[in-house]
């Protein structure tokens, strides 16, 4: 019980602003120096005890403060970098979604113990000849809107990342085949919004969308495996499509 409430004490003082803080650890340590003065001089000298008393907090104050304010400073720094640092390493810069080495990992976790999901991988359509035309910058611009379209079409405990170029991956935990498709015809007709959301109102964004329904003891790697060649059907029968299935049936 102790150590809990010690916890959750520490944990409210790390709420704290730096000024904050900075003004407990002082005031704490101007109670115990005060303390130690009035022992101190109430046994050897209390004729000086109100003058040094006095000393001893307005010492404690401009000596103390400065440094715990400095030391507490550096590691709200520290503790920011750490975060970011830990961002960094998990999400896409461009599009805010997990980076692919991040998707693999949360992914093996999802699937683990589970029954139904669904696989989405999705490309965008003719992202090269989109770049070649207007830039590199454009194609940023249009990743970049692809990643919030993403973000606003998948639930909370899915996993959704940009596994590398203008290809991505999504994993719907406990999704069934209509939930899935569902999910992939948001995403296929909000895309359609992207060209004129970027400032390319001539261009038709367009994205091309394989599905893979997992099986009980099914590997990640081979319900990829499988979305992959779904999506593969979606781009030979002409892009801008939901793909369930090697026969090519689209999406509703």
């Amino acid at each position: 019980m102790r150590r809990l409430e010690a916890i959750s004490l520490m944990r409210k003082f790390e709420a704290m602003s730096v000024f904050r803080q900075a003004s407990v650890i002082v005031f704490l340590a101007l109670v115990g120096a005060d303390l130690l003065t009035t022992i101190f001089y109430g046994i050897f000298f209390s004729d000086r005890y109100l003058l040094d008393i006095v000393l001893t907090s307005i010492i404690v104050i401009i000596v103390g403060y400065p440094l715990a304010y400095f030391f507490l400073g550096q590691n709200v720094r520290l503790r920011q970098m750490a975060v970011e640092l830990d961002r960094v390493a998990r999400i896409d810069d461009l599009t805010g979604l997990y980076n692919r080495r991040t998707f693999f990992s949360e992914c093996e976790t999802a699937i683990k113990g589970l029954g139904e999901g669904a696989f989405l991988y999705v490309d965008v359509d003719h992202f090269k000849k989109l770049n070649d035309r207007f830039g590199h910058a454009a194609g940023d611009s249009v990743l970049r809107e692809f990643g919030d379209v993403i973000s606003v079409c998948v639930r909370g405990g899915d996993v959704a990342a940009r596994l590398g170029g203008e290809e991505f991956g999504i994993y719907l935990a406990h999704a069934d085949l209509a939930n899935a498709l569902k999910v992939a015809e948001r995403i296929r007709k909000r895309s359609l919004r992207i060209g004129p959301a970027v400032g390319l109102d001539d261009v038709l964004v367009t994205v091309s969308i394989g599905i893979a329904m997992r099986d009980q003891g099914q590997t990640l790697d081979e319900l990829m495996q499988l979305a992959d060649e779904n999506l593969y059907v979606a781009k030979e029968q002409g892009r801008d499509r939901v793909v369930s299935g090697i026969s090519g049936k689209r999406a509703a």
